[in-house]
């Protein structure tokens, strides 16, 4: 009888590596979510990293562990393939321009360039656009915005009026809505945002957001976003746009370069 005191002890001894052993597995996988958006190398360490864990409980004869840990390492393989297939879309190809004559000719390199005038006459063309968001001068898109805006937690911006106006409900005329845990939501009335990361720099960006949407490619209204990435969305009023996310900016803000087309 002497021996069984103990007993009660022993089981919240084992109750509570349980508990530490779960909460572990679970902290690491939201970390790992957070981590695999930025490098989709942390999926392969993730892999590993769970096996090792399942392995080990298994040895333990920790059973319900070693099964919740199975768990995590199905669902992070599985992220981890429908990250690959997402970021497998081949890059778009350069977009090209026909002239009046009908030459098709490739799209001029960044900064301003030489367009000849159906007349012959030459006349310089701004490749972003002119400043009032007019049209431009050798076909290039009219860029109505384009500028670094910063986005507090629970805000928006709406850009579509050529100059950055904040917003504090994510209502019918937000063009970017940020709001807790780096969520960023495009506009309400078209709900779309195509992954441009590691596709190119912003020069070129239209033709590709372009491409994005007639080629009907996979889109989400929101995403977890962090630096460095990029994204093509359309704004309230219809106009095509393309985003960077620069940095983060205070307590749950960032920094997003910004730029949309008259389209």
């Amino acid at each position: 009888m002497e021996n069984e005191a103990p007993a009660p002890a022993t089981r919240l001894k084992e109750h509570s590596g349980v508990a530490a052993n779960l909460v572990s597995a679970v902290a690491g996988l939201v970390a790992l979510v957070q981590a695999v958006r930025s490098d989709p190398l942390w999926i392969v360490l993730g892999l590993v990293a769970l096996a090792a864990l399942v392995a080990y409980q298994l040895w333990r004869r920790h059973w319900r562990t070693a099964g919740l840990a199975a768990v995590a390492l199905l669902v992070l393989g599985v992220a981890g393939w429908a990250l690959h297939q997402d970021r497998g879309d081949p890059a778009p190809a350069a977009a090209t321009t026909t002239s009046p004559t009908g030459t098709t000719t490739a799209p001029a390199a960044p900064g301003p360039t030489a367009a000849t005038t159906p007349a012959g006459s030459t006349s310089a063309a701004a490749s972003t656009g002119a400043p009032d968001g007019g049209p431009t001068t050798g076909g290039a898109a009219a860029v109505v915005f384009s500028d670094v805006v910063q986005l507090d937690k629970k805000t928006g911006v709406d850009v579509d009026g050529g100059r950055p106006v904040k917003r504090y409900a994510q209502d019918a005329t937000v063009d970017l809505f940020l709001d807790w845990g780096y969520i960023l939501y495009s506009s309400a009335r078209h709900s779309a945002m195509y992954d441009d990361t590691y596709a190119g720099p912003e020069e070129g960006a239209a033709a590709r957001c372009a491409t994005y949407r007639e080629g009907r490619r996979t889109s989400a209204p929101h995403h977890y976003v962090g630096s460095g990435q990029q994204y093509c969305f359309t704004t309230s009023e219809g106009r095509p746009g393309w985003l960077q996310v620069v940095n983060q900016a205070g307590e749950g803000g960032a920094l997003v370069k910004v730029t949309v087309w008259r389209g």
